[in-house]
């Protein structure tokens, strides 16, 4: 079973940001395209329901984050690699680190580069479990 969170800004230098969502597997970590870091400002997170709502569900932009989401659901993920989407290999996965806040961080540390994250709708139990996730993932892959 996948591990999943969506809408998920990866900060690439240069200030460069561009929404994605990750997908934690058995075998790697993908990071996944979905969509411009000014969809976000149509999005909140619905306190009673806990999930992230689009408030302008007709607007480009959160109608392609949407699309894109509903692909990762409808194709392997392999088939999904290439351009702005990334599998990265757990065994690769050197650390990872969170920065709590009113928008939990993450970096993971990887062979060569390091990968930039805030979480704007996603608490930070959800972030921390992903970062345990990650490095237990890794420490098994190590062993084997």
């Amino acid at each position: 079973m996948n591990t999943r969170l969506d809408k998920v800004i990866r900060s690439a230098g240069f200030g460069a940001r561009k929404v994605y969502s990750l997908v934690l597997s058995d075998a790697a970590l993908y990071i996944i395209h979905t969509g411009s870091i000014g969809a976000l400002k149509h999005y909140r997170l619905d306190e009673a329901t806990q999930r992230v709502v689009a408030d302008a569900s007709n607007d480009r932009s959160v109608a392609q984050i949407q699309s894109n989401e509903t692909q990762i659901d409808l194709m392997l993920l392999d088939q999904l690699v290439g351009g702005d989407n990334y599998r990265v290999r757990l065994a690769a996965i050197e650390d990872v680190s969170v920065r709590s806040g009113k928008q939990p961080e993450m970096i993971v540390k990887v062979t060569g580069s390091d990968h930039r994250f805030t979480f704007p709708f996603t608490p930070i139990d959800q972030v921390l479990t992903l970062r345990a996730a990650l490095l237990r993932q890794n420490d098994q892959v190590s062993s084997r």
